[in-house]
């Protein structure tokens, strides 16, 4: 029950700081022209500032965790570095010196030296909402292991029960029916005699 309520109150962050960061943007949008806060401002190639790696562990629980990006895709690979169908180089590629990968470039940067506030308060809500979404994301799939895990120990406690000879099965189960031998009902009737 903590796990829920924890789920919810995350939630509940996550939906209030979209809805800052849309506001904020609207108002970067209304002080600086439409067409100054657009997708045409957008940069030639964008690279992610920060990536959601997904994993299981051995008991197939998913997990989920934010990485900071790099400056490359690690994902779309220079056809240079594996021989692939690439350009040749006249001359031999120049050796490659191990150098840690750099950050992205702010995005703001795209919209000029001097953007307005309500725009970094607008990337500030996403970046903290992409945190929530993580812890959220993590969170359910907790839950979800949880509830799967509580519904195999109520099937084999039902299956234990069913071969001890106990007909008798608890009541509020998922699938449960009345069958037309039960005489349960609300009215109480009075037979004189």
């Amino acid at each position: 029950m903590e796990a829920l309520e924890l789920l919810r109150e995350r939630r509940e962050r996550l939906e209030q700081h979209l809805r800052q960061g849309w506001l904020s943007l609207a108002q970067a949008r209304y002080s600086l022209g439409c067409h100054r806060v657009s997708s045409l401002q957008y940069g030639a190639t964008m690279v992610p500032r920060v990536r959601v790696c997904h994993r299981q562990d051995p008991e197939g629980r998913p997990h989920f965790e934010e990485v900071p990006g790099t400056g490359g895709d690690p994902e779309d690979p220079d056809p240079q570095q594996e021989g692939g169908d690439g350009l040749r180089q006249r001359r031999g590629a120049p050796e490659k010196e191990e150098t840690p990968p750099r950050p992205p470039p702010d995005p703001l940067g795209w919209f000029g030296v001097l953007v307005p506030p309500s725009l970094r308060q607008a990337q500030g809500s996403f970046q903290r909402g992409v945190t929530l979404a993580v812890e959220v994301a993590e969170l359910q799939a907790t839950l979800e292991a949880a509830a799967a895990r509580y519904r195999q120990l109520l099937r084999q406690k039902c299956h234990q029960g069913g071969d001890s000879g106990d007909s008798h099965t608890p009541r509020g189960t998922p699938g449960d029916s009345k069958g037309t031998g039960d005489t349960q009902s609300d009215t109480v009737t009075s037979v004189t005699a």
